[in-house]
């Protein structure tokens, strides 16, 4: 598969590089190769409240809408990925297959592969890629929920949610890999720097709250009661704090992810917030926070003795593009 090239022309333009696809050919190639009961499946109206219905939760705890691989050809599934693969970096399009790898690994160590199953992986598509100015995508199940929404002029890409059971792979041949690993070793190198009065404002909680607090929620609101300013960082540790935030755009391709960074330009940076509940130690129950005026991050490692991740970018008014959606509307788009 080959990965989008992706140029800017006019601002937010897309330019097709040669012997390349762009973002709308990709999703049309799938659905032009798709049954027209499976387009039923797949297919939703912009507005559909499919569109922010959305979890973490294994396939047999919470039911997806759209279309999952075990009712796919080998082509379609392929096509498919080409459509991540053309969104995600190569670092957040690895971690992603990593992450659906995972449930082959714990298939065999729980004895449950109708639970653990890595086929039961979802695509929805909102609006019609090749006519609509404005439409969507999303593509999730256990430990992974993408949603895209893309226009002419901008992608947003929130809410994005990676996860990871286990956090560190502790028997078999892959013992000791660390899947979300620049989010497990940051938040505690960082956590770990601070002098003692800097934890005492970093800590909101002597424990952590068994799961992200914003969970599955279609919609986030600021957090209140956080701990310490990025104003009361040294110039390492706010270093360190910006390696965290940009690590998760990062796992978008620059195209993607461009709405975001120019969100973080927008910031007031001495504003922002890091928070921590748990313990400081590794494989040991621990949380932490990093929010802004207008973004929120959370990453969760409390489930099975500090060793399962649950990680999510948010932003208050433009997840699932919302604030695209509005401004779509409000010019007179249909």
């Amino acid at each position: 598969m080959k990965k989008l090239l992706c140029i800017y022309v006019l601002g937010w333009g897309w330019a097709m590089a040669q012997d390349s696809f762009d973002a709308i050919s990709l999703a049309t190639n799938l659905l032009n190769d798709l049954s027209d009961s499976q387009k039923e499946v797949i297919s939703f109206p912009l507005d559909d409240p499919a569109k922010t219905r959305w979890h973490y939760l294994p396939h047999d705890s919470f039911a997806r809408e759209g279309l999952p691989f075990s009712d796919m050809t080998p082509a379609q599934i392929e096509k498919t990925y080409a459509l991540l693969e053309a969104y995600l970096s190569k670092s957040g399009y690895d971690q992603m297959q990593q992450i659906i790898d995972l449930e082959n690994y714990l298939a065999v160590a729980e004895n449950n592969p109708y639970k653990r199953d890595a086929s039961k992986y979802y695509i929805a598509i909102y609006g019609t890629p090749h006519k609509d100015s404005l439409w969507a995508w999303s593509f999730e199940g256990h430990h992974i929920s993408l949603n895209f929404t893309v226009s002419s002029e901008a992608i947003a890409f929130a809410p994005a949610f990676w996860g990871s059971n286990p956090g560190i792979i502790p028997t078999g041949p892959e013992k000791g890999k660390i899947v979300l690993k620049t989010d497990h070793n940051l938040g505690l190198q960082l956590v770990n720097s601070l002098s003692p009065q800097q934890l005492k404002k970093t800590l909101v909680s002597s424990k952590t709250y068994g799961e992200i607090l914003t969970s599955n929620q279609a919609a986030v609101q600021f957090i209140p009661n956080n701990g310490i300013s990025y104003n009361d960082l040294k110039a390492t540790q706010k270093k360190q704090l910006k390696q965290i935030i940009y690590h998760h755009l990062d796992r978008m391709e620059k195209p993607v992810s461009q709405k975001a960074r120019d969100l973080l330009k927008n910031e007031n940076w001495n504003n922002i917030t890091f928070s921590w509940a748990g313990k400081t130690e590794k494989l040991k129950a621990h949380y932490y926070r990093i929010q802004g005026q207008n973004f929120l991050i959370e990453y969760d490692n409390s489930q099975n003795n500090g060793n399962h991740i649950h990680a999510v970018w948010r932003e208050f008014d433009g997840d699932f593009g919302k604030d695209m959606i509005k401004e779509h509307y409000q010019k007179g788009g249909h």
